[in-house]
């Protein structure tokens, strides 16, 4: 994933969370938007683990937790 792609992910991810809200539990909104992005498996895996190591264990903890982590690393 490219500074590009994770721009359209946090776009389309705050979206979805207005619309879908957050369930607190997992990052369904997020892998939505990996799938719809045709982002490689083997990629989808690796950004969802780096949202969870960082404190993203759900939709909305992206943007609170993990979201300068992601940026420095896929500011690419």
């Amino acid at each position: 994933m490219n500074k590009q792609d994770l721009e359209k992910f946090f776009n389309r991810l705050e979206e979805l969370l207005e619309v879908n809200g957050c369930n607190g539990r997992d990052l369904t909104n997020a892998e939505i938007i990996l799938e719809e992005m045709n982002i490689p498996r083997k990629d989808q895996e690796e950004f969802l683990e780096d949202c969870r190591s960082s404190g993203g264990f759900c939709d909305c903890e992206i943007f609170l937790n993990s979201e300068d982590y992601l940026r420095e690393k896929y500011n690419k």
